[in-house]
């Protein structure tokens, strides 16, 4: 028989239906040493002695290593924060480990229903939270303001259910559609609802898988992970107040264009919003100088544009298509220009974007 094989698809863990039924090395059995003092395990939010939790460790740990590797690696960059807005919210710390499941800590991951970064957000879900979501931002990418809305969002479902695994299930398939279940098969239980086979199969799934990477990316070195003892990266929040492009601003700042773009995924463009946004740039602590510094310089510039000079039958829309950008950026850097009143000879500025994380 083969283990539990989990495999990674749109930023969650799909695990085959027959996985339950699937026998498999049990978690409670030999396992590699810890890296420094062996001592049990021990959890604000209990772990419980369920079967499928230990099927779920054994299939990942035996199967999907590199993968769990790559998680607990990404994880760094953000842990800090997660688990600082847990702290100020005294929830637990455990949850730090939710977007491993739902995204394998990738910011920019998008489900095939569009649930989208760390927390895997759905619009519906971020809207009321105050997430934008437009031209310039997708804020459910936004590892800052997505870890605030999530968190909330969680807290509100605990306060609902009482009950953490029921907060996390209604986290999955949504509280309306958990509150229809609970009306239909009382109890506060989330184990219990799984046993009756009365949750939706993913949400069913949800719960312990959650479980089990958390069992493993507390103790990473009892599962034969390797451990970075480095520091982990500190942000700061640099507020904007102008359009800036990180591919300039890396260069005049000698910063890695890659240290801007890992805190500042949400961005849809390698360009921020204009100051008008009131756009916070994370930059990592020991560039915060440099960049500032840049920032500071009133004739440095930060934006390259295009200068397009308007000839007979020219239109926004043909010049935004031409350019790869939309008429709404045109204008937003020619608020006197009007579409049906362009003159020719007239210098268009039009701003260079690259879409994505690439320049």
């Amino acid at each position: 028989m083969t283990a539990v094989s989990p495999t990674l698809h749109a930023g969650e863990i799909v695990v085959p239906a027959a996985a339950e039924t699937t026998e498999a090395p049990s978690a409670d059995g030999p396992l590699p040493a810890l890296q420094g003092i062996e001592a049990a395990e021990m959890y604000s939010l209990p772990i419980p002695d369920e079967d499928i939790i230990g099927r779920y460790v054994a299939g990942l740990v035996g199967g999907r290593l590199d993968w769990l590797q790559a998680v607990l690696d990404r994880s760094r960059a953000y842990r800090a924060l997660i688990e600082g807005e847990l702290q100020d919210r005294n929830m637990p710390p455990e949850l730090a480990f939710l977007p491993a499941v739902e995204s394998g800590f990738q910011p920019r991951a998008v489900s095939p229903r569009g649930a989208t970064g760390l927390w895997q957000l759905m619009r519906n879900t971020a809207e009321p939270y105050g997430l934008r979501m437009d031209l310039w931002l997708d804020e459910r990418r936004d590892p800052w303001r997505a870890t605030e809305a999530s968190i909330a969002k969680l807290a509100e479902n605990e306060r609902i259910f009482g009950d953490w695994y029921l907060a996390l299930a209604a986290y999955n398939c949504g509280v309306g559609k958990l509150s229809g279940i609970l009306r239909r098969s009382p109890g506060n239980d989330f184990w219990a609802l799984r046993r009756k086979g009365v949750l939706p199969a993913e949400t069913a799934a949800f719960v312990p898988q959650f479980l089990a990477l958390t069992r493993i990316l507390s103790h990473p070195g009892r599962y034969g992970l390797s451990l970075n003892w480095d520091a982990p990266p500190t942000w700061e929040l640099v507020p904007l107040d102008r359009c800036v492009d990180l591919r300039i601003l890396s260069r005049v700042a000698n910063v890695p264009l890659d240290a801007l773009t890992v805190g500042n995924p949400g961005l849809n463009f390698l360009v921020t919003p204009p100051g008008s946004y009131g756009y916070q740039l994370k930059v990592p602590a020991e560039d915060v100088g440099a960049v500032t510094e840049a920032l500071q310089d009133p004739t440095l510039p930060l934006l390259e544009f295009r200068v397009h000079v308007v000839v007979a039958g020219d239109t926004l829309s043909e010049m935004a298509k031409s350019y790869g950008v939309t008429v709404a950026m045109i204008q937003e850097f020619n608020p006197t220009v009007r579409e049906r009143a362009l003159r020719i000879g007239a210098k268009i500025l039009v701003p260079k974007v690259t879409v994505g994380s690439k320049s």
